[in-house]
């Protein structure tokens, strides 16, 4: 096959927390020497690309804003192509989420604040990320807008989410609440929906066929790749352990990043680099 991208997920892929992961360096190195794209895909939308971007070259990580792809932006632009340019959306997540809605051309206010802004109509969508301050009060903002009729989409439905002491409670955690309380199913942009590759695809104007998928978590990052026609990689430095009995639907298990060129040498046939 030719290989022309290489994506990975960021959370239990790249890093844990603040500390970067072993062999990540390295392989990146090796991919760029190939003359490879790279970009990094994440279900993550507590943080803007550029905040990503920056926090990824203090780790000595190559990266640059149109590297990065996070499910806030993909949000954004699958809004952008069904509401009207300003109109009002409401929002539970965090600051990184509002700022790329906001750039997408909405009015954006998050669900915790008291009522809309002045002069807004009643917001066309309600859109639920991971939110560190989520409570009662947000729940129940919510839950009454989306069964007035306004839209509900989730960033992505991740349970948990990958920390340097551990999993704490991820976005799919507050979706899944805002769901039984709103009694509704959302939208879900971020992985696996087909959304987050085709954002992917349009972004870097590479085929699925011509990429590797790098990802840590069978049931968003795999299923996702594998949906798509990517070749997928999982890595267990993140959420999936090595007695997963679902790593066999990834084309490739490796313990950590150090193993990724032997792949790409697999790939381009005996040896051979790409």
């Amino acid at each position: 096959m030719k290989v022309r991208l290489v994506a990975l997920d960021l959370d239990g892929v790249v890093y844990r927390g603040g500390v970067l992961l072993p062999g990540v360096s390295e392989a990146l190195r090796e991919v760029l020497a190939r003359g490879l794209d790279v970009r990094y895909v994440s279900n993550n939308s507590t943080a803007h690309r550029r905040t990503v971007a920056e926090r990824l070259l203090r780790m000595g990580v190559p990266a640059g804003e149109d590297k990065v792809l996070t499910s806030g932006y993909a949000t954004g632009r699958w809004l952008r192509a069904r509401l009207q340019a300003g109109a009002p959306v409401m929002v539970v997540g965090e600051a990184g989420l509002l700022e790329e809605l906001r750039e997408a051309g909405f009015a954006v206010f998050h669900a915790g604040d008291a009522g809309a802004p002045s002069g807004l109509h009643k917001p066309a969508a309600v859109v639920v990320g991971m939110d560190r301050g989520f409570c009662f009060d947000t729940l129940s903002a919510a839950q009454q807008t989306i069964r007035e009729g306004a839209l509900f989409l989730a960033t992505n439905p991740d349970a948990t989410f990958p920390t340097s002491s551990g999993l704490i409670p991820g976005a799919g955690a507050v979706v899944a609440a805002v769901a039984t309380a709103a009694q509704a199913e959302p939208v879900l942009i971020g992985k696996p929906s087909s959304v987050m590759a085709g954002v992917l695809a349009e972004e870097s104007g590479i085929a699925p066929a011509e990429t590797i998928f790098v990802g840590d978590r069978v049931s968003t990052d795999i299923v996702m790749g594998h949906a798509a026609g990517m070749t997928t990689v999982l890595v267990l430095t993140g959420v999936t352990q090595g007695t997963d009995p679902r790593i066999s639907l990834a084309d490739f298990v490796i313990r950590d990043l150090t193993e990724l060129p032997g792949i790409l040498d697999e790939l381009a046939g005996s040896g051979e680099k790409l």
